[in-house]
């Protein structure tokens, strides 16, 4: 595993998607560092443009996406690294508070020094009136994925918030399924903290470059009922 994935690796995204009938493509290109949990990606909107709604429903589906970029301390097997070359898909399902529900699904391949991303993403019914299709949102706040494993996969929850324009955050459940083309080590309860950032764009956003930084980790508090005596370790 250690010598596929190297300490820079380049990326490629190719999404099509709809949202609330709007139609689009987007592709970009960027690269990151895997063991550090950082990424940069340029996207480009090739159809579609200008988009009707926020940008940021989607930076997720682009980003959190490629969870590879996640940096895994040594005493938590990282799910995501060692599903290669053969590679995982996962499928998310986001369920905002207005009840506008995005679904998407996403295939990741490597070739050489490069991950294939594949994002199919589908948004339905966010209300006309409401801060995704009038474009008021600014940015994802920080926030904290928790996984699981059920029935051999790994699931993921987060609970996010998108900050609004004049204040106020506009909440959004994620739940996460992925899906590894090959056994490998599973990894106890675990969560993964991550930030989001569009560096910068374009008036429509037709153009973005979008930073990610992940890390993943314990419970940094201590656990009172299992003490050394109980000889309990991961």
């Amino acid at each position: 595993m250690g010598n596929l994935i190297k300490e820079d690796m380049r990326v490629k995204v190719h999404m099509e998607g709809n949202v609330n009938g709007h139609a689009f493509v987007i592709e970009g290109e960027g690269k990151g560092k895997p063991y550090e949990g950082t990424q940069t990606l340029n996207l480009t909107v090739k159809e579609g443009a200008p988009l009707p709604f926020s940008y940021d429903i989607l930076t997720t589906a682009l980003h959190y996406g490629n969870r590879v970029f996640t940096k895994y301390p040594e005493d938590i097997p990282d799910y995501f690294k060692q599903s290669f070359p053969e590679g995982y898909s996962w499928e998310r399902t986001m369920t905002y508070e207005d009840k506008g529900i995005c679904t998407i699904r996403s295939d990741i391949s490597l070739e050489g020094d490069c991950f294939f991303q594949n994002v199919r993403f589908n948004g339905m019914n966010f209300p006309p009136n409401g801060p995704v299709m009038q474009k008021k949102t600014l940015k994802w706040e920080p926030s904290t994925e928790k996984l699981h494993v059920r029935d051999g996969l790994l699931v993921g929850n987060i609970n996010m918030a998108l900050l609004l324009e004049g204040g106020g955050h506009y909440l959004c459940d994620f739940k996460t399924t992925y899906k590894a083309k090959k056994v490998v080590q599973l990894p106890d309860y675990h969560f993964v903290d991550h930030r989001i950032e569009i560096l910068s764009n374009d008036s429509d956003y037709n153009k973005v470059k979008l930073y990610e930084h992940g890390v993943a980790r314990y419970s940094p508090l201590p656990s009172q009922a299992w003490g050394s005596h109980h000889h309990h370790h991961h």
